[in-house]
């Protein structure tokens, strides 16, 4: 199989990770050729997952389909890079449920993926802002400008001092409890 990849795909970028999961980058535009003869040929009929690394740097981003084999046995992650403006194919005409993952990466990263037609938002309401995980995204400026602090009010709650309070109450509770238990059966 990784043969017949690398000559029909003219890759050398072929990884075996492990005896189970394997790595191929190809070409954007061959990307859906070689999903196909690996779905049609070589049963992996499951898309697990669609991923997106964001390489600002070189102006790209790293889409990575990950396909399992029908016995659950073999994984393959098959990856293009595209440009980080550029609209991208839908595969959910393949795989019914890439259209929701493809919906995620369109509101997370802003990817735009021509012919899936539910690209609405999915968890973000109203979001106006840079998609959130692309790497321009200033979080500490956008929670400083939009989020309002609990600074004052009486629900504020320091997380480190609350969660030492809880683990002593139920330590105490547990001694009580062993406690009680001893002198019970010291009792009887």
């Amino acid at each position: 199989m990784y043969s017949k990849i690398k000559n029909q795909f003219a890759t050398p970028e072929i990884e075996i990770k492990r005896n189970d999961l394997s790595k191929v980058i190809v070409k954007r535009d061959r990307l859906f050729e070689l999903i196909n003869l690996l779905r049609l040929n070589y049963s992996y009929v499951t898309l697990n997952a669609i991923t997106c690394a964001d390489w600002i740097e070189d102006d790209h981003f790293a889409l990575s389909y990950i396909l399992t084999t029908e016995d659950r046995k073999h994984t393959m992650m098959v990856q293009a890079l595209i440009g980080r403006d550029s609209a991208f194919d839908t595969i959910s005409h393949i795989f019914k449920q890439a259209e929701i993952m493809e919906r995620d990466l369109h509101e997370m990263y802003g990817i735009k993926f021509i012919g899936n037609q539910n690209l609405k938002e999915l968890s973000l309401e109203n979001w106006i802002h840079t998609p959130p995980l692309r790497r321009e995204f200033d979080t500490l400026k956008f929670v400083n400008e939009n989020l309002t602090f609990r600074d004052g009010r009486d629900d504020n709650v320091d997380t480190k001092v609350e969660t030492k309070r809880l683990r002593a109450l139920k330590k105490a509770k547990k001694l009580a409890e062993e406690k009680a238990k001893d002198d019970k059966n010291g009792n009887s």
